[in-house]
C-alpha cells in the first residue's frame, strides 16, 4: 500500500470518525430531547465509526453491485466491531459505556438488532453516496497538505486516546475504592449491630443476676468493673421506675 493511499485512508478514518460523532450526538440527543455529548474521547470523533468505514471501504467495495449483500455484510462487520470494542472496554475497565440489555435481540448487551440495522444503512450511505464524494475531495488535495494533514490528525487522536484511557482507568479505580470503602463500612456496621445486640443481652442477664445484690447493697462497688456496674445499676433503676409508673397508671384507671 503506497504512501498516498495510507494518507488517504487516514483522512477517511478521521472524517468518518467525526461523521460518526455527529450521527451519535443527533441520534442520542433526539431520543433524550436534550444535547448529549457522545464519545469516549474528548474530541468530536468516535474512532469505532472510522474503523467501521475503513473496513467497509476496503472489503465491501468489490461487492457494490450487490446492494443487499453489502447491507448484510456492512451490518455484520460494524456489529462485530462494536461487540469487540465493548468487550475490550469491559475487560480493561470493568465498565460498560453502553448497554443494550433492555432492547430486543441484543447479544450480551453489547450489540442489538436495531443498531446493527442502522449500521447496515450507514454502510450503504457511505459506499454509494458519501465515499465517492469524500474520495474525490481527498484526492484533490495538494500532496503536501494531504501529508501534513494526515500526520496532524494522528497526533491529537493518539494523545486524546492516551489521556482518555488514563482518565477512564483513574475513574474506574475511584469506583473500586468507593466499593471497598462501602464494603468495609457495611462490614463494620454489621459488627457494630452484632456487638450492640450482644451488649443488650448481657445487660439483661446482668440485670437479672445483679438485681438482688444491688438492691441489698446499694453502695456496692467493683474494683475492676465499676463503670459496667454503674451501667447495670442504671438499667435496674430505669426498669424499676418504669414498673412503678405502670403501677401508678393502673391504679389511676
Amino acid at each position: 500500500m503506497g504512501k498516498t493511499i495510507v494518507e488517504s485512508f487516514i483522512w477517511y478514518f478521521f472524517l468518518y470518525s467525526m461523521l460518526g460523532y455527529v450521527c451519535e450526538v443527533l441520534y442520542c440527543s433526539l431520543g433524550a430531547r436534550r444535547l448529549v455529548n457522545r464519545g469516549f474521547l474528548h474530541g468530536p470523533y468516535i474512532p469505532v465509526y472510522g474503523f467501521g468505514a475503513i473496513f467497509s471501504i476496503m472489503f465491501l467495495t468489490p461487492f457494490k453491485d450487490f446492494i443487499l449483500l453489502v447491507f448484510l455484510l456492512g451490518l455484520s462487520v460494524c456489529s462485530v466491531i462494536e461487540y469487540v470494542t465493548g468487550l475490550i472496554l469491559e475487560l480493561g475497565f470493568h465498565t460498560r459505556l453502553w448497554d443494550y440489555s433492555g432492547r430486543r435481540f441484543s447479544i450480551r448487551g453489547r450489540i442489538c438488532l436495531l443498531n446493527s440495522v442502522l449500521f447496515g444503512f450507514l454502510v450503504l450511505a457511505v459506499l454509494y453516496w458519501i465515499q465517492p464524494a469524500v474520495e474525490k475531495w481527498v484526492g484533490g488535495l495538494p500532496g503536501q497538505l494531504r501529508t501534513v494533514g494526515a500526520s496532524g490528525m494522528l497526533l491529537p487522536i493518539a494523545g486524546d486516546t492516551t489521556a482518555s484511557i488514563f482518565g477512564m482507568a483513574a475513574f474506574t479505580e475511584k469506583l473500586a475504592r468507593l466499593k471497598r470503602m462501602r464494603e468495609l463500612m457495611e462490614s463494620r456496621l454489621v459488627v457494630v449491630e452484632r456487638l450492640e445486640a450482644e451488649i443488650g443481652r448481657l445487660h439483661e442477664q446482668l440485670r437479672r443476676a445483679g438485681y438482688r445484690l444491688l438492691d441489698a447493697f446499694p453502695g456496692m462497688r467493683s474494683l475492676d468493673f465499676d463503670l459496667q456496674l454503674g451501667q447495670v445499676r442504671k438499667i435496674i433503676e430505669e426498669r424499676r421506675a418504669k414498673r412503678n409508673q405502670g403501677r401508678k397508671h393502673r391504679k389511676g384507671e
